[in-house]
């Protein structure tokens, strides 16, 4: 079991959210994307980064959370799957690089509520705050995503 692991933290409406730094491709400014029709309506549309069409998603909405604001601190994370495949998250901005103890890591809460909590891999308390750890695969279909924005990528040639 790994005895320590480095996530890459972020914000989303005023709370902190993290993913493992090794799925991190890049932190990319905004820039503008293509649409997509007939996408989920948290996909927003598909970036090409260095000849690849990569899927964009706005991870507030993914929440129920009010869609994006676009402003200076606004980014693009580029993350992989556990198949390299890629996906892009807009994200409020890029918080900083924790390096965490598994032993720390707490377990999600299992709520009484109709929600579902299997995104979350766990939650870390560092410096009076609470920083969850996020399952990207469990938020998204990947391949499916990267399956939608290719079909459109090859549509537009």
């Amino acid at each position: 079991m790994i005895e320590r692991q480095e996530f890459l933290s972020f914000v989303l409406g005023g709370d902190e959210y993290a993913v493992p730094i090794l799925d991190v491709r890049e932190v990319r400014g905004w820039s503008e994307i293509r649409k997509v029709p007939n996408s989920p309506r948290y996909m927003l549309g598909v970036l090409e980064i260095r000849g690849e069409y990569v899927p964009i998603v706005d991870l507030r909405m993914r929440f129920s959370l009010e869609p994006a604001q676009i402003g200076a601190t606004t980014v693009v994370i580029v993350l992989n799957d556990s198949c390299g495949q890629p996906l892009g998250v807009i994200v409020d901005a890029v918080s900083e690089v924790y390096d965490i103890r598994s032993e720390a890591i707490k377990p999600a809460p299992a709520l009484s509520v109709n929600i579902d909590e299997s995104y979350i891999r766990g939650i870390v308390s560092i410096d009076n705050k609470h920083l969850i750890l996020i399952h990207l695969e469990a938020l998204f279909d990947v391949a499916a995503l990267n399956k939608t924005s290719a079909k459109e990528a090859l549509c537009e040639r």
